[in-house]
């Protein structure tokens, strides 16, 4: 299927690249911005954007619309969407939800959409923003299909089935993961940190798992900035596995930690090398008191800054956009 417009929601980090990328091949990328931040306009004018006044027109004249949002935000995008086709129905809109949720909240989101005639795609993103032509969209639904037109503007999609949820259970169950590993890394680190033995335990990690450290250690720098956005995922990921039966025990603890980070609010470190950065991280984290009693926020605490950030990805569609 042949793209001439598509339009992106919202225009954060990820959703900056796919525009810039898509831009530069011909594609005119369309965003409706409404309420967003300085910031968000600013990177949808330098990714070669066109802003349009309300959603109907956005809706209108879109041959494709994608949601790259934060999780808690996903469902607020399609229901945005539900209530501009209720108003001026579009038979056949085409949806890709490119967002880590669960797959109980995507087969939520078909169920809104579905009575508008919209044409629903399950997706996700496995890769990170800034190197997009190496990443891979998944997609699964009956319309999954249509997708495979991105390829021909340099982006990888890779169709999993037919059914709604195949894809975000795909990316959910990718991110805990990578996520868990993220946690685990950094409260075994500030253990051997507070011991004395950081060099020993990184040289022997690197023996008996070799790209252990370098690869995740590489993404813990983010979580100062994105922490609280991957707590996210694991609560999408806990929903995941309780739909199957199952009493998820490392999402919930992994969700703790990254939620905790978030919640100081660290901002961004500067950058060094990989091996710089990551012990820069780790100097700041105990500094702050992470894991440690006492020190840092309390469980109350930690939950009410989690709860405020949830509020503030529902109140701007997520300003800081997902990566994998």
């Amino acid at each position: 299927m042949a793209f001439q417009r598509i339009a992106i929601l919202s225009i954060g980090e990820m959703g900056y690249h796919w525009a810039r990328l898509l831009s530069s091949r011909g594609v005119e990328v369309l965003s409706y911005l409404k309420g967003r931040s300085e910031a968000t306009h600013r990177r949808a004018a330098e990714a070669g954007v066109r802003l349009v006044p309300t959603m109907k027109q956005l809706v209108a004249e879109s041959d494709l619309i994608v949601s790259i949002v934060v999780p808690f935000a996903a469902p607020r995008v399609a229901a945005s969407l539900a209530k501009t086709l209720a108003q001026t129905p579009k038979p056949g809109v085409l949806f890709l939800d490119a967002n880590a949720i669960s797959p109980i909240t995507a087969q939520e989101i078909d169920r809104m959409l579905k009575p508008a005639g919209v044409s629903f795609v399950d997706g996700c993103i496995i890769g990170g923003a800034s190197k997009l032509g190496r990443a891979v969209i998944y997609v699964s639904g009956p319309e999954a299909e249509k997708i495979e037109g991105l390829e021909a503007f340099g982006l990888n999609v890779e169709v999993l089935g037919p059914d709604i949820a195949q894809a975000s259970a795909f990316k959910i169950l990718y991110a805990g993961l990578s996520k868990g590993l993220q946690a685990l890394l950094v409260e075994l680190l500030l253990g051997a940190q507070k011991y004395g033995l950081l060099d020993e335990l990184v040289q022997r990690y690197g023996k008996s798992h070799p790209g252990l450290v370098d690869g995740v250690g590489r993404t813990i720098a983010a979580l100062t900035v994105h922490g609280a956005r991957r707590a996210e995922e694991m609560v999408e990921l806990v929903k995941t596995l309780r739909a199957k039966g199952l009493r998820p025990i490392m999402a919930p603890a992994t969700r703790r930690v990254l939620a905790s980070i978030g919640a100081l609010n660290l901002g961004k470190l500067s950058d060094g090398g990989r091996e710089e950065s990551l012990r820069e991280v780790l100097a700041v984290l105990l500094e702050n008191g992470l894991l440690q009693d006492g020190h840092g926020p309390t469980m109350t605490q930690e939950r009410k800054n989690f709860e405020l950030h949830h509020q503030r990805g529902e109140q701007t569609d997520g300003e800081a956009t997902k990566q994998s």
